[in-house]
């Protein structure tokens, strides 16, 4: 059922895609055309379909379009078959006025309690200096931070999407410095929304410092390692009497760790990244660990050992179609439209999340007030595969290897192993 719907969909995008082509020349697939003024008034398909008001504002329409199909879950004794579903529907607008101030707002088209992604302004007084305001995600995490656009798996890694803290409404200082020295401090209302549930008894972090920091050593040179980047992020946060929002939760968002330990204290994150993009090829690392203080919370008001969630992931990916990583694949050197095959890059992710306290050696306890508690670690591999047919079509395959430390407590208790695997078509403009 899913082979024969992914089929039918891939023709049908591909056919969306040749029609694109038709309607838009090449020219104005890549960029303007040849000679063409970049101030003149008028109607540009740049990137994105772009209004110009000459020199005094540039406002380009963006979208994008996820259809996904409901994870196929197998194991020895057990196969849930899924359907289809619109996973995203997102619509925005981002621009430029008067060449200073950058500007851009995205919402999120489908029921949600807090439909606006990002919503913010960016003031560039000069390179080395500019200044960002508004709802957009705090300065932590090469994962969290890339768009879900040119992700190269259909999830986020568990570390992005459950211990990295999402987005806030804050103000940031940013720029580059030294040629290839970049950083970001900010400050913002509280420690992101990864950190929040639906349940309003869940507590989380209070008014986060943020500062990231991130290092292109070899800006010269040789081509190939120039896109060499290493970078390192810390916040801290108070966080009141309660039980914690962050929690444990498998690839495809099933919980593994559900946190029942009262917690109160300083809350620090500290991240450190790195990503390599030699030609055809990609690897990217990061590992974040968050401590939370139990301060005063045992049933004798004394302080408990602080609760520790920690992660990482290495991923590597190849463009065996030859197109560089660096650039993007969203341009395929020879898309389905002229008679190629697209862009074709294979992947593969490991990665490990879990939870702890910082005290060992003694018994462990499921009581909200345990000194050591009973924690779980998930421990997956993806395996990719992303197809790029033309330049706003994309499609991606994983499959998904999960191992759970303490099944128990997982989704599916009795089963420490599980795969998965999942299809999703995208459309962006």
């Amino acid at each position: 059922m899913i082979r024969s719907a992914g089929i039918l969909i891939n023709g049908a995008l591909c056919a969306l895609a040749v029609l694109a082509t038709a309607a838009f020349p090449a020219s104005a697939q890549t960029g303007r055309n040849a000679g063409e003024s970049p101030d003149r008034p008028g109607f540009q398909w740049t990137d994105h379909p772009t209004l110009i008001l000459g020199p005094v504002a540039q406002v380009e329409v963006r979208a994008r379009v996820q259809l996904d199909t409901h994870p196929t879950v197998t194991d020895a004794d057990d196969e849930r078959a899924g359907g289809l579903d619109l996973a995203k529907r997102r619509l925005g607008v981002a621009g430029v006025l008067l060449k200073i101030v950058e500007f851009e707002v995205d919402r999120e088209l489908k029921d949600d309690d807090d439909p606006w992604r990002d919503v913010y302004v960016n003031l560039r007084l000069a390179r080395p200096i500019q200044v960002q305001a508004g709802k957009f995600k705090l300065p932590f995490s090469l994962d969290e931070n890339t768009s879900a656009t040119n992700l190269n798996f259909i999830h986020r890694s568990m570390l992005g999407s459950y211990l990295s803290p999402g987005r806030d409404r804050g103000v940031m200082v940013h720029g580059r410095v030294l040629d290839g020295l970049r950083y970001e401090v900010g400050i913002f209302d509280h420690d992101g929304g990864h950190a929040r549930t639906a349940n309003p008894a869940r507590v989380y972090g209070g008014r986060t410092p943020v500062a990231r920091v991130r290092l292109s050593p070899f800006r010269s040179g040789a081509r190939w390692r120039r896109t060499l980047q290493g970078g390192v992020a810390f916040t801290t946060s108070q966080v009141p009497e309660g039980v914690p929002g962050i929690r444990g939760r498998t690839v495809l968002d099933a919980s593994f760790f559900s946190s029942r330990y009262w917690v109160q204290g300083t809350r620090r994150r500290y991240g450190t990244e790195l990503r390599w993009q030699p030609g055809p090829f990609s690897i990217e690392s990061e590992y974040i660990r968050v401590v939370t203080e139990r301060r005063g919370v045992s049933v004798e008001n004394t302080d408990l050992s602080s609760l520790v969630a920690e992660g990482w992931y290495v991923s590597g990916t190849w463009a065996v179609t030859g197109e560089r990583k660096a650039r993007g694949l969203e341009r395929p050197r020879r898309p389905v439209s002229r008679g190629g095959l697209g862009a074709i890059e294979v992947a593969v992710r490991a990665e490990s999340l879990g939870f702890s306290s910082a005290a060992t050696g003694e018994a462990a306890s499921s009581s909200p007030r345990a000194e050591v508690i009973v924690g779980n670690r998930d421990r997956a591999q993806t395996y990719g595969v992303n197809w790029h047919p033309h330049r706003w079509v994309k499609v991606q395959v994983n499959a998904v290897r999960e191992a759970l430390s303490n099944p128990a407590l997982g989704p599916r208790p009795g089963h420490p192993v599980f795969w998965s695997r999942q299809l999703r078509l995208q459309l962006t403009l």
